[in-house]
């Protein structure tokens, strides 16, 4: 129990620390952080998205594969 308060006294201070140091940058500088990070989470998303496709892919014709032989 007293580890759990620690790390709720830890984690409050980290955000109220993070709340003020962004208050203290300029507007602009967060925008281009902000759309930085979208872009960022979007190329990864179809990224990843494509790669999952391809492997998906891969699998279902070497099942389709393995599937004829089996027929023969």
């Amino acid at each position: 129990m007293r580890s759990q308060a620690v790390q709720h006294w830890v984690l409050g201070f980290v955000l109220l620390s993070t709340i003020l140091w962004l208050d203290l940058l300029p507007a602009e500088f967060l925008r281009r952080a902000a759309l930085f990070t979208l872009a960022w989470a979007g190329a990864s998303i179809l990224l990843v998205g494509s790669a999952g496709a391809w492997v998906a892919l891969a699998r279902q014709r070497r099942g389709i594969d393995r599937a004829g032989a089996r027929g023969r």
